[in-house]
């Protein structure tokens, strides 16, 4: 027999093998070479050929031989396992799950063939399949890394973190200097918000892997999240060097440059990253928006068109869209867009678990309608106003928002029950996000404001405050600040100091309505400003109620894109707002009024950043309101 101990492929094969364990993996390759060349179907020399070719990466010629050997042996479930790594290799993710199961059927407990499939399962999205394959192999060895390590990494794309923080500690106790488990650990420390945290990490694992572009991109992260916006665009700079022909590497960057207000470079960055790969979404995606902000609007729009062609579920293409669309008073078209804002990357917030059907415009006559309130405080009170229609409409009216506003909005609406918790057990006909009712009203410019006001301070409070604050001088609230952990906030809140020119009109009182955040600019006021503070105000549980009062005892308000600005304009107090270059979408563009409110007049920067011009202007408004009289 040819495969028989004493045959010269038997020599051959035995001389291989020698070779093999003194290091010659070219030379038992050539001898493995010469048996099948001899004898075609040797399994034996298909086999460890195939094994040493993959091991030299190549794995085209490593297929080849290998699907020979286990068509020749198809129980051998060490050659199926190798074969099935090789399919992995070559990015035949289905045909290895295929291969490696049948591996699994001749002998369950291989754990070679169990992290293979799971690692191809991971790799086709597949993760609660994959975890089971690691619980597997846990199971027969709980210190394997690459068991650990992987699972960690299926359970952080399912965003299962709190499952995976166990699996890295216990992975990191095992290897305490194992790259890949440092780089999850910096993954979960960012997203707790531990930016120095994880920056500490990933500075040991670059020290074991210096130009991992993987590590140095997760770096320039944490320096963005950080604030480093510099040392964090050098970063992603240096990953493009890395990674030239790898798209996310330029969107990285490109994604920087727009935090940095570079807007034409976010834009070539763009350029370079679908240049590499046309159908990356994300990248069109980014381009859309870098050109909005632009202010090429027409290419804009062509541009989140094609992004939603080319994935038509990108949630955050849709959503970007129909701000885009709101921005330019496009509403119809804007507000159907908007109501993919729940499922995008990083919504930051979540819908209540209620017992009810969603409201989609059914008849409400006698029905009991839960409405949630989402998002921000301005947020609640500029889209309050919609409630009214449903009680209009015949509904049971209940709305569910956020403790702090519940008094505030017992003014609104005499029949309408207004909650901070609803029971778990409780049931409604219907339920919708405040949000979306414009959309479910048909919400046209031409529909706004309604009637404003529609919230209402409370007269004893009203009463006291105007006393309080006397007669003299021409009495103007400032706010400054909104909260700085927003994302929301870049480029909004004004440093206290730019409202300085104010406090130069004659006759003029600035008045603090800041509460929490920035109070600490007020120490720190340029000569010749005075800021009154009025101590403490809105204490206990309820929200803006002394504000409210304070709002009306004024004779103006002046405050940055916050919910000041709402509550004075849905209150019907004069109110002026200084908004940056490119606003959010409810404020428009061009204009310097607000549909939304009838008594706010909007002051917009003509420059990035330019408070200065923006507040020469209001300076100048509030001279010319002396001139006639008012002040």
């Amino acid at each position: 027999m040819q495969n028989s101990l004493g045959t010269p492929a038997a020599a051959a094969i035995e001389r291989a093998q020698l070779l093999a364990r003194a290091g010659d993996l070219k030379g038992a390759a050539e001898l493995c070479r010469g048996v099948v060349a001899r004898e075609p179907k040797h399994f034996y020399a298909l086999f460890m050929l195939g094994t040493l070719e993959s091991q030299f990466g190549e794995f085209g010629q490593a297929e080849k031989h290998l699907a020979r050997a286990v068509k020749l042996e198809p129980r051998s479930a060490e050659a199926l396992t190798l074969y099935g790594n090789v399919l992995i290799e070559k990015k035949q993710q289905a045909e290895a799950i295929s291969v490696l199961s049948r591996a699994l059927a001749i002998q369950p407990q291989n754990s070679h063939a169990l992290l293979y499939r799971g690692l191809a399962y991971a790799e086709t999205g597949k993760h609660d399949e994959a975890i089971q394959d690691f619980d597997r192999v846990l199971r027969l060895d709980p210190r394997s890394v690459f068991a650990l390590h992987n699972r960690a990494t299926s359970l952080i794309a399912l965003k299962r973190h709190k499952e995976a923080r166990p699996n890295v500690e216990a992975l990191l106790r095992i290897a305490p200097a194992y790259v890949p488990a440092l780089a999850n650990q910096a993954r979960l420390l960012l997203e707790d918000g531990k930016h120095e945290e994880a920056l500490a990490v990933l500075h040991r694992a670059l020290a074991g892997d210096a130009n991992n572009p993987d590590l140095i991109n997760a770096r320039g992260t944490a320096l963005m999240k950080l604030g480093r916006h510099e040392e964090a665009l050098a970063a992603f700079r240096r990953v493009t060097t890395l990674k030239a022909d790898a798209p996310d590497a330029h969107l990285n960057a490109g994604n920087m440059l727009m935090e940095l207000g570079r807007l034409d470079d976010a834009l070539a960055e763009t350029e370079k990253s679908i240049a590499v790969q046309t159908d990356y979404a994300p990248a069109l995606l980014m381009r859309a928006n870098a050109l909005q902000h632009l202010g090429r609007t027409a290419e804009a729009f062509a541009a989140y068109d094609k992004t939603i062609a080319v994935k038509p579920d990108y949630a955050d293409a849709y959503y970007h869209r129909g701000s885009a669309l709101l921005l330019h008073g496009r509403f119809a078209e804007g507000w159907r867009d908007f109501e993919w804002r729940w499922k995008v990357t990083d919504c930051g917030f979540d819908r209540p678990l209620l017992r009810a059907a969603e409201w989609r415009g059914e008849n409400l006559a006698g029905k009991s309608v839960i409405v949630y309130s989402e998002q921000g405080l301005g947020d609640a009170i500029q889209f309050a106003r919609f409630l009214p229609r449903l009680t209009e409409r015949g509904a049971r009216l209940t709305f569910l928002c956020h403790p702090g506003l519940v008094h505030l909005f017992r003014t609104l609406a005499g029949e309408m029950e207004v909650i901070a918790l609803s029971q778990p057990d409780r049931r409604f006909d219907f339920q919708c996000a405040l949000m979306s009712l414009p959309q479910r009203f048909g919400i046209g410019l031409e529909d706004l404001p309604g009637q404003v006001p529609y919230i209402f301070a409370d007269a004893g409070r009203i009463e006291s405050w105007r006393a309080r604050l006397g007669e003299s001088g021409f009495k103007i609230g400032i706010g400054w600040q909104g909260n700085p952990k927003g994302l929301i906030d870049k480029g909004r809140s004004i440093p206290l100091a730019k409202f300085a020119p104010l406090a130069g009109v004659p006759g003029v009182r600035l008045i603090s309505l800041q509460k929490t955040h920035g109070l600490e600019q007020l120490a720190r006021l340029p000569g010749g400003m005075t800021v009154e503070t009025l101590g403490v105000f809105d204490e206990g549980p309820d929200a803006f109620v002394d504000t409210a009062a304070i709002m009306r005892s004024l004779d103006l308000v002046i405050t940055s894109d916050t919910a000041t600005a709402h509550l004075a304009g849905a209150l019907g107090v004069p109110v002026w707002v200084a908004l940056k270059q490119m606003p959010d979408w409810r404020w428009m563009l061009g204009r310097s009024d607000s549909p939304w409110y009838p008594t706010m007049r909007v002051f917009r920067q003509a420059r990035r950043e330019d408070w200065d011009s923006v507040f020469a202007d209001i300076a100048e408004a509030l001279r010319l309101l002396g001139q006639r009289g008012t002040p």
